[in-house]
């Protein structure tokens, strides 16, 4: 059923209920950084990124730590409505990179 639903996002160690759930295998996905090694260790299936605050594989999302759920709201602002919109809600929220 998980292929028919369009975005399918974790944010922080919320990687490791798709972890579990199978979701994420094959598939690259990111966590908090204190939870990275920990992730790759549970999971050996899953391609564990480091180095960005954001990671879109597929249909699944997965942000490093809470503030970077607001770099993933972004991005998915700018996937469906466009990035003058995500630039406009980041302005509106005074959220900078």
């Amino acid at each position: 059923m998980h292929k028919h639903i369009e975005y399918i996002c974790s944010v922080c160690t919320g990687a490791f209920i798709l972890g579990e759930t199978g979701l994420l295998n094959g598939k690259s996905a990111t966590t908090h950084y204190l939870a990275l090694h920990k992730l790759q260790k549970t999971y050996p299936a899953i391609k564990v990124a480091s180095d960005c605050k954001v990671v879109h594989d597929g249909n699944i999302n997965s942000s490093e730590g809470v503030s970077s759920g607001i770099n993933m709201a972004l991005y998915l602002v700018e996937q469906i409505m466009r990035k003058t919109v995500a630039e406009r809600t980041a302005k509106t929220i005074e959220y900078h990179k």
